[in-house]
């Protein structure tokens, strides 16, 4: 099978015509039922679940970039991808190659076939997609695999797995058709991921969230360690360069520099450390020079990423309430007063009046466009939705005139954000990363 057959095929599982399936419906025996066909490769790994609703990414690169400082042979799968789906499926720093992708594919295709028989029908994209990481990464004897979540946690197909370390991020309001709309019920199926005797490693929460981690948490006999209680996180500096912070942990002290822009990273920073630090009988002690060096490494594309300086142009993933208030956030501490110009996109399955309500008022123009995604905002409607802060706005549903427009309006010394949808933000980074040298001035 060549790479563009095997891509085709996943692409093939991807139903996004159909309704899909209530989530309450869903049940991990389809996926239990895959991995039985391909061997349970999931019962060979050792692993670190990632679950929330901001920061669980980040967190999980930084897990991961930490171990491998230390020397080990690490496996990591995130989601959504931005521009390549083997973003999704990583070994030590680096996507899978396509060769051993189209291979991976050529092994899991009968598998999926055969769930077409079935009553509950065959595995999704997640779940394929999910499955195929595992036994990659018990085939290539991985000494620990770092995996993140999808949505939720209880029912989502990453939870078949029995984590060293369950790691709960900070939780607030996503997928509220899904997950439920108070914060307890969503904590609750994100605390989903919590097993017997476990441990968890838990970002400062809200007082909801936070009280139902807890009660989950002894419900199972899980030792619970808290960002805020047990490891402190002490923010020294944040610029344009990143994060400078100390964290106190449970076994040192350790002075960290991150590339990351944003205060929370540094907090993201203190709950992957605690993860580490939990792991220690089981994988060995990491030192404070491995995790200096894993975290000065990391990198985390499309997170509050300054692409050039002339204008500061920065994209960034703000699809929901939590991660654009990461972004504004970061926006006024770090460039704070400049002029704004914001090329916006949105699905329409997203809290967008929300998020527009957060982003909109700071701007001095807006372009909307429509993602490619069938669930895309059109562009007018999100103009519409952005009038009500701002009579400042141009919809262009192609995207990259949409970006060509934004840059036009931003002068040398304005910032410029690309944000939304994942689906927008990833195409809009490859389009400026490419832009001719002689069009970028750094300073």
């Amino acid at each position: 099978m060549t790479y563009a057959a095997a891509l085709r095929f996943l692409d093939g599982l991807i139903r996004a015509d159909q309704p899909r399936q209530p989530y309450r419906e869903v049940k991990l025996a389809r996926m239990f039922h895959l991995l039985g066909l391909l061997g349970d490769p999931h019962r060979r790994l050792k692993t670190v679940l990632v679950a929330g609703t901001k920061g669980k990414g980040s967190t999980a690169v930084m897990i991961a970039g930490i171990l491998r400082a230390q020397g080990l042979r690490v496996g990591l799968t995130v989601k959504p991808h931005l521009t390549d789906y083997r973003e999704r499926i990583q070994l030590a720093g680096r996507m899978i190659p396509r060769a051993a992708l189209a291979t991976l594919v050529e092994q899991v295709r009968p598998a999926v076939e055969a769930g077409r028989a079935l009553a509950w029908g065959p595995p999704t994209y997640v779940e394929t997609t999910v499955a195929m990481a595992f036994l990659y990464f018990a085939q290539q004897r991985v000494d620990l695999a770092v995996v993140e979540v999808g949505i939720g946690g209880r029912l989502d197909a990453t939870n078949v797995l029995d984590p060293l370390v369950a790691v709960l991020t900070p939780i607030s309001y996503d997928h509220m058709e899904i997950l439920g709309g108070t914060l307890t019920e969503i904590a609750t199926e994100k605390a989903g991921i919590i097993r017997a005797g476990g441990r968890v490693a838990a970002s400062p929460q809200p007082d909801e969230a936070l009280r139902t981690i807890a009660r989950a948490s002894e419900a199972q006999h899980a030792r619970l360690v808290l960002v805020g209680r047990d490891v402190e996180a002490r923010i020294e500096a944040v610029s344009l360069a990143g994060v400078r912070a100390t964290i106190r942990g449970l076994r040192g002290t350790y002075p960290i520099r991150l590339p990351l822009l944003g205060r929370h990273q540094g907090v993201n920073a203190a709950t992957a450390i605690a993860a580490v630090e939990l792991l220690a009988d089981r994988v060995g002690p990491v030192s404070a020079g491995a995790v200096r060096r894993g975290l000065a490494a990391v990198r985390w594309p499309a997170r509050v990423e300054l692409i050039e300086t002339r204008p500061y142009t920065i994209v960034d993933m703000g699809h929901n309430p939590a991660s654009m208030a990461a972004l504004r956030e970061t926006l006024q501490e770090l460039l704070g007063g400049r002029r704004l110009v914001l090329v916006f996109g949105m699905l329409e399955t997203k809290d967008y009046r929300t998020v527009t309500a957060m982003i909109a008022p700071l701007a001095d123009a807006v372009v909307t466009t429509t993602p490619d995604n069938p669930h895309a905002l059109p562009a007018a409607a999100l103009a519409a939705e952005v009038r009500k802060y701002t009579a400042r706005v141009t919809a262009l549903p192609d995207r990259r005139d949409a970006v060509e427009h934004g840059r036009a309006l931003a002068g040398p010394e304005d910032v410029l954000v690309v944000t939304g949808s994942v689906y927008l933000v990833g195409e809009a980074r490859e389009w400026l990363r490419r832009r001719k040298p002689a069009a970028t001035t750094r300073r």
